[in-house]
């Protein structure tokens, strides 16, 4: 039977009526594989992948494939987004076998969880032909997939043993990254346009020359004006699928949209600007007006698909233009959102625009944009809220607050940091990843590293004491639960039924579990001074230096941590100040320079002895050292250490 009737997952609940008797992964389930030693199915997708909801119509409804499949295999649907450690083994080994991934992640594995064959997106043909097969060797050459295996798991001991320790070295020289930078379209050279915050971070703080200028300018700038964005409503879509940015994939994802408001207000913020507030303010008003329709908290995902098809609600008609608009309007869309037959795909308009037009003509047209596209029926939103997910979007609102000088967004940012160690954590300093009403899914390294940098991050702006001291409890418990000393790193879960331990090193869409983790263990060493944090950062850094050698687009996030730990810098102690005052402050500082508010005595070490109610004071420290207060943020910004 169909066990996915139950799930929680909107993504489970999408095949929940499929012939195929899908299991949830479970010890049951893979217990019952091992004791029947029947081949395994495994399908891996999340509820905003178009191609996902293909194959579900398509192959898995399909009777002739279902009855097949239940005969012969144990097949398990996984929601990634519930099981992140089991999509990562997966992921891997069609990455191994095959140089490229995606989703649907469809694998043929052994009864002990061993992969045997991994693809993407199979037509119901083609998916007939692979598991026939798979029948067939496991029924009449089971030795040959024995064999198989035997040498992939003699090729994964091989390569499971102490990382070589070295001295982590990276070069910001434009011209040693240009090979693989699009400085014609910007962002990376591929046909598919992916905006990757972490290689968008790297350029903004550590490129420090005119090309990487250029480049970062010419990346915000496709992002921020072609398709990738959202024009009429705000948010950013998932990526480009043209080398353009003219046209997206439509899903918008929440760690997407919350890394893109850091960017962009990172990027005004180092450029003292405010030519991207309207974008972030667009992007944090439809996440926040999503929230609020999901019980508080940031909802996963919205898909590409509703009724008519992908992209079906964020597309005009050229016949909707025409009857709902008159001449003198259509012809301004078609200059102000590029409505023009060249921009036509699949015989509709996808909207551009290269400026800001707050005239009240604009706001009349676009109100009857918006009406529009009001009389569609919305794509599905994914609601489950994701403990990790939410944090990151913590951390967009914060950097919002500081590169605008916005209290509200403080404001926003603290209420849901609050809610999420509320509704995920307790008081044994565990995390949890997911809370169903019936159901808890354990926290991984990813939750736990990224509940730990929005603590930290908030901890520089509001009650400095109250959250890093939670920064430092749940980084002792991340410790405990995850850290691997032999390997030096952290395994991203303690799932015990997989093939083998997950390490999440790479920073790809979304830095490393590892990455946001060893940043994490630097920072609170700067506010505790124990060196066992920075011991095991140095360690962290060390593991990685190799690979990050040669392939430095995958380390981004680790090489701007090795420039921090390298180059240590200023801390200023704030006490008896206001939150507004200290965010002005922030324009003054160094970006990569510390800054607390203490509002209390606290026993943290570098706190101690800091605080005098009624008194303003300000404290400059570096690696211990620090100076005699000041009484203003003039003479403090003079102070040199």
């Amino acid at each position: 039977m169909n066990e996915l009737k139950s799930s929680n997952s909107a993504y489970l609940k999408h095949h929940a009526q499929n012939p195929i008797h899908w299991k949830t992964w479970s010890e049951k389930t893979l217990d019952t594989a091992l004791s029947e030693n029947k081949l395994i199915v495994l399908s891996i997708g999340y509820s905003a992948c178009h191609w996902c909801h293909v194959m579900e119509k398509e192959t898995f409804s399909n009777q002739q494939i279902a009855s097949f499949m239940n005969q012969n295999f144990i097949s398990i649907k996984v929601d990634r987004e519930e099981h992140p450690e089991v999509d990562n083994a997966y992921m891997d080994f069609i990455m191994e076998t095959k140089g490229n991934g995606g989703w649907p992640l469809n694998c043929i594995l052994m009864p002990d969880t061993t992969p045997l064959y991994a693809g993407t997106y199979f037509q119901t043909k083609q998916w007939m032909q692979l598991i026939n097969r798979f029948k067939v060797l496991h029924n009449d050459h089971p030795e040959t997939l024995l064999d198989f295996t035997q040498k992939y798991s003699q090729h994964l001991e091989e390569y499971s043993g102490t990382n070589k320790k070295a001295e982590f070295n990276f070069s910001n020289d434009f011209s040693e990254w240009s090979y693989f930078l699009d400085i014609k379209n910007g962002g990376i050279n591929s046909n598919q346009k992916f905006p990757l915050p972490t290689v968008l971070n790297y350029s903004m703080l550590a490129g420090k020359s005119k090309d990487w200028d250029l480049f970062i300018n010419l990346t915000l700038d496709k992002i921020s004006q072609r398709g990738l964005f959202d024009h009429l409503e705000g948010g950013f879509f998932r990526y480009c699928v043209d080398e353009y940015w003219n046209i997206p994939h439509f899903e918008k994802m929440l760690y997407d949209n919350a890394q893109l408001i850091s960017v962009f207000s990172i990027f005004d913020f180092l450029n003292k600007s405010t030519k991207n507030e309207f974008l972030v303010q667009q992007t944090i008003d439809y996440w926040l007006e999503l929230s609020e329709k999901n019980q508080q908290l940031f909802p996963a995902s919205i898909d590409a698909d509703n009724k008519d098809g992908e992209g079906a609600y964020y597309v005009f008609k050229k016949s909707e233009i025409n009857e709902n608009l008159n001449e003198q309007e259509q012809n301004y869309c078609k200059s102000y959102f590029n409505m023009t037959h060249r921009m036509l795909w699949e015989n509709n308009w996808h909207m551009h625009r290269t400026t800001y037009d707050n005239s009240d003509k604009a706001k009349k047209i676009i109100f009857k944009l918006k009406k529009i596209r009001k009389n569609k029926s919305f794509p599905a939103i994914d609601n489950k809220a994701i403990c990790s997910w939410n944090c990151m979007m913590v951390n967009g609102l914060l950097d919002a607050s500081i590169a605008y000088r916005k209290k509200e967004y403080l404001d926003k940012a603290e209420m849901f940091l609050k809610l999420i160690f509320k509704k995920f954590t307790n008081k044994k300093h565990q995390c949890n990843r997911l809370v169903y009403t019936n159901k808890v899914i354990k926290g991984t390294l990813e939750d736990y590293a990224w509940l730990i940098s929005a603590a930290i991050k908030m901890g520089k702006i509001k009650n400095s004491s109250y959250w890093l001291e939670k920064s430092i409890h749940f980084t002792q418990s991340a410790i405990s639960r995850f850290w691997q000393k032999e390997k030096n790193l952290f395994r991203l879960s303690n799932e015990q039924k997989l093939f083998k331990d997950v390490f999440e090193v790479d920073d790809q869409v979304i830095p490393s579990s590892n990455s946001v983790m060893a940043s994490n263990l630097y920072e609170i060493y700067k506010v505790t001074y124990d060196k066992i944090f920075l011991k095991i950062c140095n360690n962290m850094l060390s593991a990685v230096a190799l690979n990050a050698e040669s392939s430095p687009s995958n380390f981004t996030n680790w090489m701007l941590l090795s420039m921090k730990v390298n180059n240590p810098k200023k801390q200023y102690v704030m006490v008896g100040f206001s939150v507004q005052e200290l965010l002005e402050f922030y324009s003054e500082k160094e970006f990569f320079d510390d800054v607390y508010l203490l509002e209390k005595q606290s026993d943290l070490p570098i706190f101690k002895e800091k605080y005098y109610p009624n008194k303003k004071n300000i404290f400059i420290c570096n690696d211990k050292l620090c100076l005699p207060a000041v009484l203003t943020t003039k003479q403090a910004l003079n102070l040199e250490i």
